[in-house]
């Protein structure tokens, strides 16, 4: 899905997180959390933070992403999705993209992630 707007990209993965079958109140506080990260992030932009910035974001964006893959697996707990998430982030769009975690990925920004 492609998003024109924050509110978009909020949207959807609350929405994602709304549908589980599950109790979620961990997992949306989780999300919650992520969102007002996100907010200070993109507040904080400016020509000589974006470096430090987009990388952190794009960690966000990462969690976000794992969030829903892995909520959908009733067998983990939400902590455990948590901790997961936490452990595995940083190589997301490595996965992703598919690479395994031992190569070295091309230089690019997406594979900055903090």
């Amino acid at each position: 899905m492609l998003f024109a707007t924050k509110k978009e990209y909020i949207n959807y993965f609350q929405k994602e997180i709304d549908r589980l079958p599950r109790e979620k109140d961990t997992l949306e506080d989780y999300l919650e959390k992520q969102v007002e990260r996100l907010n200070q992030l993109i507040e904080a932009i400016s020509k000589e933070t974006f470096w430090e910035v987009i990388p952190q974001i794009l960690g966000i964006d990462a969690k976000l992403g794992l969030l829903v893959d892995l909520s959908k697996y009733e067998e983990f707990s939400d902590n455990d999705i948590i901790r997961i998430i936490e452990s595995d982030y940083k190589n997301y769009f490595k996965e992703l993209c598919g690479y395994d975690l031992s190569m070295e990925t091309k230089n690019s920004i997406v594979f900055n992630v903090c």
